[in-house]
């Protein structure tokens, strides 16, 4: 019965979309969308909503979609920014019940799943491929990443205080998989011979909510995993976040919002593991007149299994965002500009990174046909965006696409994608 439960529990978060914890949000996954001041749409609605996204800063689809793909090293070693790779994917998912008493109180309770990754690869590599390097000399590369999973549960209460808008939301947590800051180090000589020798390695540490010995190893079936939900339930951690507005002058509403970790989540099962590559060449042109010799081959140690205890906090956000609609509620303009940092109170695994938004919102025909056109860095992923929704009163629906990018130039090279959709119903 529990596992069933569960599992119920889990598909719902997986399938039910988090996309934001606000009654007014709209094409957008970003936690604080402001307009605090704005009359709600309906008194009472049920909605879910799903935002992705995926990008990197090397190539996309009209690189690889192509008759003959050219691959010119050189250049993408002088065009590789100094960061290095990036590669990041974000999800965010929910579903929620908004009741609006009146135009000044507002009460949202929700469910919801949120996962994130990123990648990185130093420009070492690029360059080593690009330029290559010495005889007799030496250089590393280093590949960095990080995940994690968060399942969440929480409510929200606005109101209209002294002519400032008031929100605030209490969020309980649990964390599911957390893969910590990690980096591998890959290591590259050649000796004056001309050999060249490559060796890598990375330990990798998974943390994760329930063992997983028996699915890892013994091949048994989620459902068959033995775990307390009470145990799970209890290991949860606790945030909060409060967004406040207020009307400077006519048709211009400014704020600030923040998300303040609180209490850490726990994950009490650690898997461990070490990944291994190497590669040897002799006589790299030996191809040329049959003279080469190499050997290479990779793989990772087996896993080991142990009960450690692992606090994961989500991450600290601050920052200010504004309404001004300088022709009335059809059009808004709607910026933002804040930070976030990631695992704030763990030494060493501090992620800081800026973001931003902005963005057009053009309303017609009594709010019926809406549209969107935005730009924004937000976890960690550059968006150019534009969304439509049909909003019928007892029925809206919204659908939105953005170019994505690790850095703010290859977001208009469409180097990755993102997708946002979402339905609400009620009166």
């Amino acid at each position: 019965m529990k596992m069933k439960l569960f599992k119920n529990v889990f598909l719902i978060s997986v399938f039910s979309v988090f996309a934001s914890i606000s009654a007014f949000a709209e094409f957008s996954a970003f936690d604080f969308q402001g307009d605090l001041l704005s009359k709600p749409k309906r008194y009472f609605e049920i909605g879910v909503d799903a935002d992705a996204a995926a990008a990197n800063n090397l190539f996309g689809l009209k690189d690889v979609l192509t008759k003959d793909v050219v691959i010119d090293l050189t250049q993408i070693s002088k065009d590789m920014a100094d960061s290095g790779f990036t590669l990041a994917f974000f999800n965010k998912e929910k579903a929620y019940v908004n009741l609006n008493l009146s135009s000044r109180f507002g009460f949202s309770i929700f469910t919801a799943v949120e996962a994130s990754s990123t990648l990185n690869i130093s420009k070492d590599l690029f360059e080593i491929l690009g330029e290559g390097f010495s005889s007799g000399d030496s250089k590393s590369v280093d590949l960095t990443g990080c995940s994690d999973v968060f399942t969440d549960v929480g409510f929200s209460f606005q109101t209209i205080v002294k002519g400032c808008g008031v929100k605030i939301t209490p969020t309980y947590f649990i964390p599911l998989v957390y893969v910590p800051k990690t980096t591998a180090t890959a290591k590259l000589t050649t000796s004056t011979s001309g050999a060249v020798r490559a060796d890598a390695e990375a330990n990798v540490d998974i943390y994760t909510a329930i063992n997983m010995h028996d699915f890892m190893e013994d091949s048994k079936s989620f459902d068959s995993l033995d775990f307390s939900i009470s145990d799970l339930l209890s290991n949860g951690g606790l945030d909060l976040s409060l967004e406040l507005e207020k009307n400077w002058f006519h048709n211009f509403n400014a704020g600030l919002y923040t998300r303040i970790p609180i209490v850490g989540g726990t994950l009490n099962y650690k898997m461990h593991t070490r990944y291994w590559a190497y590669a040897y060449e002799t006589n790299p042109l030996g191809f040329l007149d049959d003279t080469e010799d190499h050997d290479y081959d990779n793989g990772h140690d087996d896993f080991t299994y142990s009960e450690e205890s692992y606090k994961v906090h989500r991450p600290f956000k601050l920052g200010l965002n504004a309404t001004y609609k300088p022709f009335g509620n059809w059009f808004k303009i709607m910026p933002a500009l804040g930070f976030a940092l990631r695992n704030p109170y763990t030494s060493g695994d501090r992620i800081f990174y800026m973001e931003y938004a902005l963005d057009l919102r053009l309303s017609l025909l009594k709010q019926i046909f809406n549209f969107n056109l935005g730009t924004a860095y937000q976890n960690q992923i550059f968006q150019q965006r534009f969304g439509f929704s049909l909003n019928l009163r007892v029925l809206e629906i919204m659908a939105q696409a953005s170019m994505c990018g690790t850095t703010l130039l290859t977001s208009f090279d469409r180097n990755g994608y993102g997708a946002f959709v979402g339905l609400r119903i009620g009166f």
